[in-house]
């Protein structure tokens, strides 16, 4: 485990209010020519309209920004290299300066997409830039490569112009949003190009040491060239903790292990100490626990590497994060998400795909959707390892209530299955129920009854109660004591005193009224599934009839239609 003395120094940098040196940029920006550019193709009457003039100020902001921040890896480079004890004066090498230059511009994509977004319509760019010059491009210094930069950006907007139409459009108004979602192109463009190198390319070792410590500019955390916000949380993990995990043991701890071996993932050689198959498989009834499990697998798997400095990462796969309303989509944003946001990612990572049941339609179906067919083929590639390596990098978990998939999806998914059944004994029970989820008023239930607590296990146990109907009994009992009226006094206190006025107010519950609460959940249960039964029986008995009834008036009418035809005969 590394010691803070160890770790390489952060790299911060806060822009103050009105940026580092905007004037300076400023005149980068017209000696380049972009400024000019942007004028004689949209042709206003008086100057810069104000769109174009916000354009231009986003530009300088971004450009001010990225050139202190390739400014700052050049110093910290610089002293990573000094700390060799060699007294001569250090000299990057091509990489180092390729290194810089990608970090520069990378923050300058970073920094300027988003703000002109805000501008106008976001271009749809399927391409990158031409990867020749580029490197000659990076290897100059910040100031001078944002310079040149920004000189391609102008030339870029002229030709387009020469291209496409909109660029004549009659108005002023169309040709100015068409020139500032053209640059923006150029910008994504330009970023894909640097991220091939980066992350493909000569310079991915340079973003797994770059991962290793901690980089902030401005309001963007980067983990290797990946940039995220601040704000933003590491994971869309719930606070769950391992103590929180009641049975399932088995499939927990398999998870943990799992968890463990991939943070062991070599990072610099790009290999695992062990050959791992990275998908566990849980399949158990809604609220058995299956997705707790999960993310307090995950909240373990992020503390276990933030204690060794690993950088890591944890995704949890929703459906709305991929599936669309528009043919051929899903597949292409899950492979997206996965060669990206997963393997593409400067560390290590964990997913989490609850219910994966319900995206793939079996291929037995006579139905079947080019967009399943693409789905299916899409996850193939994820557990086959032909989408991403099976290298011990990343791990996923993933879960169903119903195993409603066919053969081929099965065996692919369920290579290391497990059957999840939640809290099983009257033991497991009890720690749910009281240790749990009544925690928090634990001074509040069963005072001095302590012995009593496994008859309230053994009649959850003789219900078969999942893990989420506990919590709704325990809802239950928490409305019960909470079942008072704010005194004036309350509303007049400090934080402490309204603790007493609370404690003083809530009831206290005894046994007796939590079995009674079990025993009300299991009789209401009860009475719906029956409702719900005797609903189902009672629309099959009025289908069954209809189509009886529809069989005897066929008949009657083919009847009737052969006998006039004899007849007629």
């Amino acid at each position: 485990m590394s010691t803070p003395s160890s770790a390489p120094p952060a790299i911060i940098v806060t822009p103050p209010v009105g940026g580092f040196d905007r004037a300076g940029v400023r005149e980068l920006v017209k000696e380049s020519g972009l400024a000019t550019a942007l004028h004689r193709l949209v042709r206003a009457p008086f100057g810069h309209t104000v769109l174009t003039l916000r354009s231009l100020d986003a530009v300088i902001a971004a450009g001010d920004l990225a050139l202190h921040a390739g400014e700052a890896m050049h110093a910290a480079l610089l002293e990573d290299i000094a700390r060799t004890g060699s007294l001569a004066i250090p000299e990057p090498t091509l990489d180092q300066r390729l290194f810089i230059g990608a970090f520069t511009l990378t923050v300058l994509g970073d920094a300027l997409a988003p703000t002109l977004a805000e501008l106008a319509p976001t271009p749809e760019s399927t391409t990158d830039l031409e990867a020749d010059g580029l490197e000659d491009l990076l290897c100059r210094a910040p100031r001078a490569a944002i310079s040149s930069l920004l000189g391609m950006a102008g030339k870029y907007l002229e030709v387009q112009a020469k291209r496409q139409a909109e660029a004549a459009a009659p108005t002023v108004g169309e040709r100015e949003l068409w020139v500032v979602t053209s640059l923006h192109a150029f910008v994504l463009q330009l970023h894909g190009a640097v991220r091939r190198l980066t992350h493909m390319g000569r310079l991915r070792p340079f973003g797994v040491a770059l991962a290793q410590r901690k980089v902030v500019v401005g309001e963007l955390r980067y983990e290797g060239f990946a940039a995220r916000s601040t704000a933003e949380a590491v994971s869309d993990l719930k606070p769950v903790q391992l103590h929180e995990v009641v049975g399932n043991q088995e499939y927990l701890q398999a998870g943990l292990k799992l968890a463990r071996d991939v943070a062991a993932y070599d990072l610099a050689a790009r290999r695992g100490p062990k050959q791992l198959n990275p998908v566990l498989f849980g399949l158990g009834r809604p609220g058995c626990g299956k997705t707790i499990t999960a993310h307090a697998i995950g909240n373990y798997f992020l503390e276990y590497c933030r204690q060794r400095d690993i950088p890591a990462r944890f995704k949890v796969i929703r459906r709305t994060d991929w599936a669309s309303s528009y043919q051929n989509a899903s597949a292409s944003t899950l492979v997206k998400i996965f060669k990206e946001e997963v393997y593409g990612f400067e560390g290590v990572c964990g997913v989490y795909w609850p219910d994966i049941d319900t995206a793939f339609a079996s291929r037995s179906s006579g139905d079947l959707r080019s967009e399943e067919k693409n789905n299916l083929g899409a996850v193939f590639g994820i557990f086959d390892g032909t989408l991403i390596p099976k290298d011990g990098k990343w791990f996923m978990i993933c879960d169903a209530n119903f195993m409603q998939m066919d053969e081929a999806t099965r065996s692919r998914i369920a290579q290391n299955p497990f059957t999840v059944k939640g809290p099983t004994t009257a033991e497991d029970y009890v720690h749910l129920l009281r240790d749990v989820l009544l925690r928090e008023q634990r001074g509040f239930v069963a005072v001095g009854e302590d012995a009593r607590w496994l008859e309230v296990g053994q009649a959850l146990v003789a219900a078969d109660l999942s893990g989420r109907s506990v919590e709704s009994v325990a809802g239950n009992i928490r409305a019960t004591i909470q079942d008072f009226e704010y005194p004036d006094e309350y509303f007049r206190a400090n934080f402490e005193e309204r603790r007493r006025v609370i404690d003083r107010l809530s009831k206290r519950v005894p046994i007796a009224t939590v079995l009674q609460e079990v025993a009300d959940y299991v009789k209401f249960n009860q009475e719906a599934e029956e409702k719900e039964a005797r609903q189902r029986f009672d629309r099959e008995v009025e289908q069954m009839v209809q189509q009886l009834n529809a069989g005897r008036a066929a008949t009657a009418k083919a009847a009737a239609a052969l006998e006039r035809e004899v007849l007629g005969k």
